[in-house]
């Protein structure tokens, strides 16, 4: 099971899947940035969001279809889902995006916000 953590820098939020290393994962295929969408399933134990995106998180407008650039669910097993469009790795301006039309915070853990040394040169380089 991978795990995703969203950290925040400059008002950028980055979006990253992590291999679950408890479980001894490494690289895997997930790494190829081929995928439409990446999806976290239940993310009370698989999400982990800094007090810093949370923030950001709370400021992405709602679009009006079912899916949008980020999806935050819950199921009919009671556990919620985090889906963002995009490969393993994604930086967002939440300003300019939209979520899926019943996108809402749902569980996560709180984490630091320990932002990756490339995100944070991209994110000076780009924005």
């Amino acid at each position: 099971m991978h795990q995703a953590r969203i950290t925040a820098h400059k008002g950028i939020l980055v979006v990253e899947l992590v291999p679950d290393q408890a479980n001894g994962e490494g690289t895997s295929t997930t790494n190829k940035l081929r995928n439409l969408a990446t999806v976290i399933h239940d993310t009370g134990r698989h999400l982990g969001v800094s007090e810093e995106a949370l923030a950001l998180l709370k400021m992405v407008q709602r679009g009006l279809d079912r899916i949008g650039d980020f999806a935050w669910f819950s199921s009919d097993d009671g556990k919620d889902h985090f889906a963002w469009l995009g490969g393993p790795k994604r930086l967002v301006n939440p300003t300019s995006v939209a979520a899926a039309r019943d996108y809402e915070i749902l569980a996560h853990r709180v984490i630091p916000n320990q932002v990756p040394d490339g995100a944070r040169m991209a994110i000076e380089t780009n924005f």
